[in-house]
């Protein structure tokens, strides 16, 4: 007996909140369908702004506009408005009394914002009402980039020149206080690990506060970087002596020192003696020292990481 009560129980407990879950869902129909007023901010992006003029004052970037529509589309638009960018048109703006200064009367423009949102949304008014340009003659200027790229590479492999940027240059246009003061673009620092064989990359141009000011003719370069196997090898270079008085002889011990070197592995036949020039400078002679060191005068622009040994020579001088 109690067991068919409690079955009874149960199936009221059920019944009683299945009729409470479907008051709520026409309740929430009902009120969904009903019409509704909300103020919505959206991001605003400006267009046809004259060629021959830069803006010397901030827009806006985010526009309120209040809209009209049902409950449901407003939870749509209400979860949309950090996605959708809304387009003003400023080819309209009116002159002010003062030259190159304009204004906008945003709600003159609601038409043409209601055309950007679907015909269940009715656009009520636009915050800013007006908004406020002022125009200076742009001027453009080249200058050149400059690379912050970094490379590294696998062992025995090196830049055979340095990175070759396309284009070189970039054109800045913009206020002429502002352009006047650019001399430069840099790339956005990257580097790149581990490179070993000529490649291409694209870098983008840092927008540091100054750039952000201005407008660029390009946004992104690519970049190349050529690459080369080398090898490490040495020769014997004779000692020169520089700065030695007339009438003196001076003599090294040894006469010729070992020169270690990196040379790219196509440029390895083109390395002969002549091409380097080792010296000693008698003016750096010390009191009580009868050594001396030997400096690369010159070396072939295609070598690196020279080394010599012996460092310092030992030498005696006649008359």
């Amino acid at each position: 007996m109690a067991s068919i009560q409690k079955v009874k129980l149960n199936r009221r407990i059920i019944t009683f909140i299945f009729c409470v879950m479907a008051s709520f869902f026409f309740w929430l129909m009902m009120s969904l369908s009903k019409e509704y007023k909300l103020v919505v901010n959206f991001p605003v992006s400006y267009i046809n702004l004259p060629l021959d003029k830069v803006l010397a004052n901030h827009l806006p970037e985010t526009i309120d506009i209040e809209i009209e529509a049902s409950g449901f589309n407003l939870m749509v638009y209400k979860w949309k408005e950090k996605n959708e960018v809304i387009s003003m048109d400023i080819k309209d703006a009116k002159p002010m009394l003062t030259r190159n200064h304009f204004y906008l009367l945003g709600n003159s423009r609601i038409d043409k914002i209601t055309s950007q949102f679907t015909s269940d949304i009715h656009i009520v008014k636009l915050f800013p009402d007006t908004i406020f340009l002022d125009y200076n003659k742009k001027f453009t200027k080249r200058v050149p980039i400059k690379s912050n790229v970094k490379v590294s590479f696998q062992n025995q492999y090196q830049q055979s020149d340095s990175i070759i940027l396309n284009p070189k240059f970039v054109d800045v246009s913009g206020s002429e206080e502002l352009v006047e003061k650019i001399k430069y673009v840099e790339t956005v620092p990257q580097e790149l690990k581990g490179v070993g064989k000529s490649m291409g990359f694209d870098v983008a141009l840092l927008k540091t506060a100054q750039i952000k000011a201005v407008e660029l003719s390009q946004e992104v370069v690519h970049g190349t970087i050529n690459v080369t196997k080398y090898t490490e090898t040495s020769m014997e270079v004779p000692v020169d002596v520089e700065h030695l008085p007339l009438g003196y002889e001076l003599k090294t011990f040894p006469d010729k020192v070992m020169v270690k070197y990196n040379v790219a592995l196509t440029n390895y036949e083109k390395i002969n003696v002549s091409m380097f020039r080792l010296a000693v400078d008698f003016n750096k002679a010390e009191a009580g020292s009868n050594k001396l060191k030997v400096q690369v005068i010159k070396s072939p622009k295609e070598t690196w990481a020279i080394k010599i040994n012996p460092e310092k020579v030992e030498y005696i001088i006649k008359k």
